[in-house]
């Protein structure tokens, strides 16, 4: 069964927008049209978006001049950016109601969201026509030619509006920003220092000077036209833009500051701040783990209703270590917002970092309720399953996944193809296992795991070892410190009967990563090969005390101790 895409809120919004159409002027009275409009509501408030739109359509035949309900459906599928219905019935509703202004900003916007600026030009010079003195549609106009990368003629639409209207810093403010992007800040600043000598109160003013002069290294510039603006616009959304400017010289401290400034603020919005925040998350470098974990406290703190805001926290509480916080988080933000795919993803992410795979399995599973058909949510369900070595639910999750993922990003198909390999290997499909990781390495060159795991198996069939040693010495030219990746080369090289390179390699792989008895097992394997018979015993001893920190074969390990020699 196919998810009910539409939120609570998102239906209220539609029902007061319906409510407060404006009838046509001859169906104002007919008790019947209004009839049919209270049952399109009465469908909405049950949330059901099928029976409203077929009430609508069926309402149109009788009453073919009804603009609301060719307003109303427009709306409907505007919201699942269904632009194609959304646009066509717009556009009948202006028809029918052509003195309507709702109708006709609404059709403006749908020519701009689905980026139709062609058309949305030459309905606004209708507009324009009808309201020569209105001078938010001139601005709109050189804002709308600029989308349509007509900078120039819209540069011109800005000197005639200018001649009409005179001067002023919001018509400069674009001017601005159009020749910012034709790559003319010289002139872009040149238009707006009048509005800051004059310390207009318009933020854009003093934030686009400020960018100008990063731009071009000029600090001391930037932050002073900042500062002005402060005090100026009284607009705390500059302090993100002080931010970046601090940002740009590496000064990661009064950014931080100003982050902190922006965040506690009641006038800068969650959008902002959220844009904020990501950028702070994804750019490691400039913040501490506990600046970074304190602006999300903010976050929390003055928006505790929005899940994104425990989404954050909970990130930073990942990357502290902090696991069983960072989960705990990640299931308020699925509670407040199960439609948030993002939150499930993430939960059920974490539940498998902690090896919490019967958790992961349940979790998923209460997500795809929500998000039936997700990937992403399959790969991991099916991933726990291959954990818990249930390889048949494994093979129906990650072969659903793959089924799913035709128009995913090549990575996502890429891992889950990974995986696969994996599973096929354990299945002793091998044939399949193959074709699987040779699929994941043309869809991401970059994926090192793939080729290490199709390298391993390669030499522990004994086949291959050309392509194995190719894979496995990629993999680490990916992932230099790898002792995994080491340890798979070195077993490659052995394969191939290069001893002293599979020396090096297995050497470097116990120097990176935790030793293991299987680690031990292949240096012993290694140096009994290369006549170092008491070196080679001694690691194989200390591989026996230590089986279990590795799958090791405990007969032969003994029978090689025993006899000093390799046993295959």
């Amino acid at each position: 069964m196919r998810k009910n895409f539409w939120s609570k809120s998102l239906l209220l919004g539609l029902m007061l927008s319906i409510g407060q159409v404006v009838f046509a002027q001859d169906l104002k009275n007919d008790n019947g049209y209004k009839a049919q409009l209270a049952a399109v509501e009465s469908q909405l408030k049950k949330g059901d978006i099928g029976g409203a739109l077929a009430i609508i359509e069926e309402t149109l035949q009788q009453y073919p001049n009804g603009s609301d309900l060719y307003y109303a459906k427009s709306l409907l599928y505007a919201q699942v950016r269904n632009f194609d219905v959304a646009i066509p019935a717009a556009e009948q509703a202006v028809e029918k109601s052509p003195d309507n202004m709702l109708y006709k900003n609404h059709l403006l916007e749908l020519y701009k969201a689905s980026e139709d600026y062609e058309d949305a030009i030459v309905f606004l010079d209708k507009l324009i026509a009808d309201q020569k003195d209105n001078p938010q549609l001139y601005r709109e106009k050189i804002m709308l030619m600029h989308s349509a990368k007509l900078s120039l003629e819209a540069l011109k639409v800005y000197d005639e509006t200018k001649a009409k209207f005179g001067v002023s810093d919001t018509l400069d403010v674009l001017k601005a920003e159009i020749l910012m992007d034709l790559d003319r800040p010289r002139e872009a600043a040149e238009a707006l220092k009048p509005w800051r000598e004059k310390k207009t109160q318009i933020r854009q003013v003093y934030s686009s000077l400020s960018y100008i002069y990063v731009d071009a290294s000029n600090f001391k510039d930037a932050l002073t036209v900042l500062e002005e603006g402060l005090q100026n616009s009284k607009d705390d959304l500059l302090y993100l833009d002080l931010a970046d400017a601090y940002l740009a010289q590496k000064k990661s401290k009064p950014a931080y500051e100003s982050l902190k400034k922006a965040f506690g603020s009641e006038t800068v919005n969650y959008f902002d701040k959220h844009r904020a925040m990501f950028k702070v998350m994804n750019e490691p470098a400039d913040f501490s783990i506990d600046q970074k974990q304190e602006l999300a406290n903010l976050l929390v703190l003055k928006y505790p209703r929005i899940a994104d805001s425990h989404m954050f926290k909970g990130d930073v509480l990942w990357q502290k270590g902090e696991m069983d916080q960072a989960r705990s988080l990640y299931l308020t933000a699925v509670a407040m917002q199960p439609q948030l795919i993002d939150a499930w993803r993430k939960l059920v992410n974490i539940d498998l970092a902690m090896n919490k795979v019967s958790l992961a399995i349940t979790d998923g599973m209460e997500g795809l309720q929500r998000h039936p058909g997700n990937v992403m949510l399959s790969y991991f369900i099916g991933v726990a399953h291959m954990m818990k070595k249930d390889h048949a639910e494994a093979r129906k999750f990650l072969e659903a996944a793959l089924d799913r993922s035709v128009d995913d990003d090549p990575m996502v198909q890429s891992m889950i193809y990974s995986s696969l390999g994996d599973l096929y290997n354990e299945l002793k499909l091998y044939a399949e296992s193959d074709v699987a990781y040779e699929e994941a390495i043309k869809l991401d060159s970059a994926n090192s795991n793939a080729m290490n795991n199709y390298a391993y198996y390669l030499s522990l069939r004994k086949e291959k070892l050309d392509k194995a040693a190719k894979y496995a010495e990629q993999a680490n030219k990916l992932e230099k410190n790898s002792g995994t990746f080491q340890d798979t080369y070195a077993w490659v090289l052995f394969q191939q009967e290069k001893y002293k390179e599979a020396l090096y390699w297995i050497e470097l792989a116990l120097k990176n990563s935790e030793t293991s008895a299987t680690l031990l097992d292949h240096y012993g394997d290694i140096l009994i090969q290369l006549g170092r018979s008491k070196e080679a015993v001694k690691q194989w001893e200390r591989a026996l005390s230590m089986t279990n920190k590795g799958s090791v074969d405990v007969d032969k390990l003994k029978k090689k101790i025993s006899e000093k020699k390799y046993i295959d």
